[in-house]
């Protein structure tokens, strides 16, 4: 799979898409800000789509569907918020289709839809900024704590190639409070709808209360010796 070199501001890159934002939906995909996610795409008008981001600023948005029944639809109504990312790898295939791996960048909300110009989607849109306490990271700290803890307890009951302990070391080191949440959110939260509840909620604190309460119910799972809900 071909990798390429983001630019030094990927934010900047998304701002300027902003006015047409191309769109590619999906079910029960919610793609967190500074996490990748892989997709395989193989439908003419989606194709279409990464052929055009490749061959520009390599920005899209996955939104997500209200239900399964939308998948073939074709234009079903969106989830207002998503994620929104850049093409950070991709393969080719002969046939027109497409492996491609999308960073997350930031949490975008969906405005209005533009007139239908292309195969597929374009929105306007705005990025929806994190709100922190009023005091700062720092009020947030105790919480942050419990959540590693909870993540290296989470790594004691899993084995070594779920990635676990991995994740365990990189929230050590990390600070930012948005960053840790939503890190551990895309790796420990596999639940559609909880994951989208996560991505929709733009309060910091609010977000980690929620991660908070879904790793905590994963490892309470694996400590009865049972598999968590997929």
């Amino acid at each position: 799979m071909a990798e390429w070199i983001a630019p030094p501001d990927p934010r900047a890159a998304l701002r300027k898409a902003l006015a047409a934002l191309k769109v590619f939906p999906l079910h029960g995909v919610a793609v967190l800000p500074g996490t990748p996610a892989p997709f395989h795409v193989f439908e003419p008008r989606y194709r279409a789509l990464v052929g055009d981001a490749l061959a520009g600023d390599r920005i899209l948005a996955v939104p997500a569907l209200f239900g399964k029944s939308d998948v073939h639809a074709l234009r079903p109504p969106l989830r207002a918020i998503c994620g929104a990312g850049i093409i950070e790898a991709e393969e080719r295939y002969p046939d027109g289709r497409f492996d491609i791996v999308v960073r997350g960048v930031a949490r975008v909300q969906l405005l209005e839809e533009l007139p239908r110009a292309k195969l597929y989607r374009e929105f306007r849109a705005q990025i929806l900024e994190d709100r922190l306490p009023a005091g700062g990271p720092a009020t947030l700290e105790s919480e942050l704590e419990g959540l590693r803890q909870l993540v290296v307890d989470l790594s004691t009951k899993l084995p070594s190639e779920s990635g676990a302990t991995q994740l365990a070391e990189a929230v050590a080191q990390m600070k930012d409070p948005s960053s840790i949440v939503d890190l551990v959110a895309a790796a420990a939260v596999s639940e559609p709808d909880a994951r989208q509840r996560i991505l929709e909620e733009a309060d910091v604190s609010r977000r980690l209360e929620l991660v908070l309460g879904e790793v905590a119910g994963v490892v309470l799972v694996l400590s009865k010796g049972n598999s968590p809900k997929a």
